[in-house]
């Protein structure tokens, strides 16, 4: 079997940057946890509201600040705020059971909602546009082609890559397909790959989509 590394992981102190940005010699499994909670209950409530990326960062062990960068967001902070108050309810609601379990302090928890201006420049973006297109039962080949042309219109996307698997138009095996333009150079560390991975729901099973963005190479070398 093959040992896939994410292109993010791989490029870890090269040219991209850690997600959750902490670190705690104490107690650290246990915020750990918290952070997967976090991004869990975001990704559960706005699987589809165009959600590019999460950061977390811990300051200290009383705080903590979420960043959520999204193409929408009047959809998650809704009118005057009301579904961003809904998800900082929820959020701290698991938080504070979490917490309970260890006898420690529930951290003062911040959302911040950031608006990212050229989504289609991204590929998480283009993977959950992919995977709603799949579940409404439109063509596959014609969905990737259209995350191509997509990607195609921002001048920093040198290459696209896009792969579809599984029970593709209700056929009884699983297969894959996939659509390439432009350069995509993953064995380069200077390399500035953008990856993700979104899954469509359909009546004949899950699909999975992974795209991949090429954005031309770094020209100096981040220090870890």
């Amino acid at each position: 079997m093959g040992h896939k590394v994410p292109p993010y992981a791989l490029r870890l102190g090269i040219n991209e940057y850690w997600r959750s940005r902490w670190f705690f010699r104490k107690k650290y499994r246990i915020f750990l946890e918290a952070d997967f909670i976090i991004r869990k209950i975001i990704e559960e409530k706005y699987k589809k509201a165009g959600i590019i990326d999460v950061i977390i960062e811990r300051k200290d062990p009383e705080h903590c600040k979420v960043i959520i960068k999204t193409a929408r967001p009047g959809f998650l902070i809704g009118r005057e705020g009301e579904k961003l108050k809904a998800l900082q309810e929820k959020i701290n609601k698991k938080l504070n059971a979490h917490f309970k379990k260890y006898n420690i302090p529930i951290p003062a928890t911040e959302i911040i909602v950031e608006e990212v201006k050229k989504p289609t420049a991204y590929a998480a973006y283009l993977a959950q546009l992919a995977a709603i297109d799949i579940e409404k039962n439109k063509s596959v080949r014609a969905v990737m082609k259209k995350i191509i042309e997509k990607a195609k219109q921002n001048k920093e996307v040198k290459g696209v890559k896009i792969r579809v698997s599984g029970r593709l138009g209700g056929a009884n095996i699983h297969r894959s397909e996939m659509l390439t333009w432009g350069r995509m150079p993953l064995s380069k560390l200077r390399a500035k790959i953008d990856y993700a991975f979104a899954e469509a729901l359909t009546k004949y099973g899950i699909i999975g989509i992974k795209v991949w963005l090429y954005k031309g190479d770094l020209e100096e070398i981040k220090e870890a």
